[in-house]
């Protein structure tokens, strides 16, 4: 049962609550190999010997086997299995086994050794168990709850085990069957003296000094426990005095009680030290005294001789002295700890008032100021003296208020809370706007007054008055505002749709829709995209009614493209007009150039009637408001229609081999899945053909690499025109090529081969003036489904067939086998 623990002597931490800080740090002496194993050895073999010494017939007072004064080593034992845990009960049972063998003579196999000490250390270890986990009590006891669960758990628990232990003696024929009751009292009331004075003073005053040398670290409780505990004991001139008075007391009560005749024995003074120190020192006193008193009477009873019946008495004086004295200290205690926490609870009110930045005034049912802080003075400029027990009402309440403030008096005194925007008046007589809590104070079920917190609005009411007469002005902005949310929502719409487009095409008809609802004050609309290889704008994309002008125009007749920013033209040639415009159409043009990367790729092209009188449908500011949306406009559309080529050149240089310009491997492994599934699904034929250049390092060796690569070139523009546009030709790698022949027969796909071959064979190439020497084939057939199901067997299969062409002797198409 032995156990070390870091307990706290702290008033505020429970058992569960040391065991969840704690106990990770002390169990861990015999898990996590923090501490050394020698040193718990000697904790261990300590505790053990403590153990064996507390059951000695001379300390525990025994007039025979089974009938003590107390037994101190059940609270040992309790105490440390209730601080730190009941599976030390093990420890407990083998030190039993041992002090019954070697004290009292009792053999190894008898019922007192094998039985009657394992349930009575079962019985305790399930009470502790029961007061750590469900009840979570406080190891300091120093709350009347704790104290009463541990008395009456601890008396509960102290009944089977008097019961076995009683009972062992009686079957080991220790004593008579007659005398089990008698036995039985004497044996629990023994056990329950040491539950109710041993083990409180040890979970309080020594188990958190144990810890403190067996663990490395103590938790924050622990350490806040150990603060407390040395603060509690200071040493003074006056504490040594009470001390001495205390000790004088026992030894004046011990004189009484046995000093004199029998017939004029008085018990009852017993209690008066008990509760000089419980009412001093609160739970830490009590259980001090209730040890040296307990203690004291044993050992005068070792030198005055008393009846049998006078040793009853003594043993239901100190079972009742030890409950009545832990149930006083703890009283006292709690009483302490909530007088100390009122005392912090008033000081943190008391700060928090007068450190608040709003004015708080605390007033009776008549409205007279008890209470207030200096924020209150402040806001109002009146003196302290001016204050206190006078009307609030006619400190700050104006004349012409008196009726509503009256009227919140009433609200505030029925119960009622108040939160409202009312002007108060201050000592100088300027008027200030604040905003007003008003709470009752209820004390017992009853209003006794109530207490308001001013906040000063002043430049909040001044700052809402401007807003009301900014609010006009801001009326019309509005409606901007929401053409503005409207058209930048029109603007991310067609962004969307513009990042969503696969190719050009797609994105021309998404700028033909999106612009004619951008632009509902235009007519008519165009995108004109320009071509360098022409050096002209060509018309992609249109929208609206009427004729726009030249479908296509050089890039010099455009003004916008001149001077690289928005320009408007005018049909009456009035100003610099551009010259592809429709003159004849009565309107005005804006033409704004689309720019991305510092690449110019064309112009947005808007067109704006004249009515009859010749005037526009917009005016000059809202030309600026719609040349900041096209230029708004064109840039996205420009920056939309980079990114897709760059998108497009990216992805054609993904699967394009940049020195023939055929398709990439990675793309024929692509297609090859793709148009094997095709197949499959139709049910239709499919063809793949491995090409292989013979002896191509004699290119490359004797003629050097750029002719290699001449002849490269040269063979794929033959292969382009020599196999079909669905067919897809692959430079599989290095002078390795690949064709699938989608819903080609393998007989098919070997006479184009051959027909390849000989092609090729009476092809003539010059380099840089060198005739070349003369290319051959080597080719190797495979088709679905004769040869394979899946890509990887057709592969496999043609690849193995184009070996084998070049094993029989090269410039050959080999068909693969069945």
């Amino acid at each position: 049962m032995l156990r070390t623990t870091t307990i706290s002597p702290s008033q505020s931490a429970t058992i569960a609550e040391i065991q969840h800080h704690s106990e990770p740090t002390t169990e861990s002496l015999f898990q996590s190999g923090t501490h050394t194993v020698l040193g718990h050895t000697i904790l261990c073999v300590s505790v053990l010997l403590i153990y064996l010494l507390l059951n000695r017939p001379d300390v525990i007072l025994l007039s025979r086997l089974g009938l003590t004064a107390w037994y101190p080593a059940v609270g040992l034992a309790f105490a440390m299995m209730l601080a730190i845990s009941p599976r030390y009960m093990l420890l407990f049972a083998i030190a039993g086994s041992i002090s019954g063998m070697l004290f009292y003579h009792q053999p190894f196999y008898s019922w007192g050794t094998l039985v009657g000490v394992p349930l009575e250390i079962a019985a305790y270890a399930a009470a502790a168990y029961l007061l750590r986990g469900p009840l979570r009590i406080d190891s300091s006891l120093g709350q009347r709850r704790d104290v009463m669960r541990y008395v009456v758990v601890a008396s509960v628990a102290a009944i089977p085990a008097t019961l076995a232990g009683v009972f062992c003696l009686c079957a080991d024929h220790t004593i008579q069957w007659s005398q089990f009751w008698s036995s039985a009292l004497d044996w629990y009331m023994g056990d329950t003296i040491g539950l109710l004075s041993v083990a409180p003073f040890l979970l309080i005053h020594v188990l958190p000094w144990i810890g403190k040398w067996t663990a490395a670290s103590v938790s924050e409780t622990v350490r806040e426990g150990r603060e407390w505990a040395r603060g509690s004991q200071e040493i003074t001139a006056l504490r040594i005095l009470e001390v001495t008075g205390q000790a004088a007391s026992f030894g004046l009560l011990f004189w009484i009680m046995f000093g004199v005749s029998d017939s004029r024995q008085l018990f009852y003074p017993a209690f008066l030290p008990i509760i000089w120190m419980g009412m001093r020192r609160g739970i830490r006193g009590a259980v001090t005294g209730l040890l040296a008193l307990n203690f004291g009477i044993v050992v005068t009873l070792r030198f005055v001789p008393v009846s049998a019946e006078t040793f009853t008495k003594l043993g239901l004086l100190m079972l009742a002295i030890s409950a009545t004295g832990l149930i006083l200290g703890a009283a006292v205690s709690e009483r302490e700890r909530i007088a100390g926490d009122l005392k912090e609870r008033t000081i943190f009110l008391n700060s928090l008032i007068e450190n608040s930045p709003f004015s708080i005034v605390v007033h009776d049912r008549d409205g007279k100021v008890q209470l207030y802080n200096d924020a209150f003075v402040s806001l109002f400029l009146y003196g302290p003296l001016e204050i206190v027990g006078k009307s609030l009402r006619d400190l700050v309440v104006p004349a012409e208020l008196h009726g509503e403030s009256m009227q919140f008096a009433e609200q505030v005194n029925s119960g009622q809370t108040i939160h409202e925007t009312v002007r108060r008046r201050r000592k100088d007589g300027q008027l200030v706007d604040v905003e007003i809590h008003a709470l009752p104070m209820v004390v017992a079920g009853r209003v006794q007054g109530g207490y308001a917190i001013y906040k000063d609005i002043s430049e909040e009411v001044q700052a809402s008055v401007m807003a009301k007469e900014h609010a006009a002005a801001m009326g019309h902005w509005v409606g901007e505002l929401e053409l503005r949310a409207m058209q930048i929502t029109l603007l991310n719409e067609m962004s969307g749709l513009l990042q969503c487009a696969e190719n050009t095409e797609e994105a021309y008809a998404v700028v033909g829709q999106s612009v004619n609802k951008l632009f509902a004050d235009a007519r008519a609309g165009a995108v004109f995209i320009y071509k360098p290889l022409s050096n002209a704008l060509e018309l992609t994309a249109s929208w609206g009614e009427g004729h726009l002008g030249e479908p296509v125009f050089a890039r010099d007749h455009c003004w916008s493209l001149r001077l690289g920013k928005p320009h408007w033209s005018e049909s009456s040639n009035r100003g610099i007009v551009c010259e592809h415009i429709d003159r004849s159409v009565a309107a005005i043009y804006l033409c704004v150039p689309m720019v991305a990367h510092g690449e110019t790729l064309g112009v947005l092209h808007l067109r704006y009637d004249l009515d009859a009188h010749g005037n526009s449908e917009v005016d000059q500011k809202t030309r600026e408001s719609q040349k900041r949306l096209a230029v708004a406009a064109a840039s996205q559309i420009a920056v939309s229609l980079a990114n897709l080529r760059l998108r497009e050149t990216l992805r054609d240089q993904s699967i394009r081999d940049p020195l023939t310009g055929l398709f990439n491997r990675r793309f024929m492994q692509e297609s090859l899945d793709k148009e094997l599934q095709r197949a499959k699904r139709k049910q239709r034929s499919l063809s793949l053909i491995f090409l292989d250049l013979d002896h191509f390092k004699r290119f490359n060796d004797v003629f050097g690499h750029d002719a290699g690569d001449s002849v490269l070139q040269s063979m794929a523009d033959i292969f382009r025109m020599h196999f079909r546009a669905e067919d897809v030709i692959c430079r599989y790698g290095g002078e390795e090529f690949a064709v699938i022949l989608p819903e080609s027969s393998i007989q098919d796909a070997f006479k184009r081969a051959e027909a390849l071959r000989l092609a090729t064979k009476d092809l003539k190439l010059v380099h840089r003036g060198v005739l070349l020497d003369p290319v051959t084939l080597s080719v190797g057939i495979a088709g679905f489904p004769e040869h394979g199901q899946s890509a990887q067997e057709l592969l496999d299969r043609a690849d193995k067939t184009l070996y084998q062409s070049k094993a029989n002797g090269r410039d050959r198409v080999t068909l693969a086998s069945l």
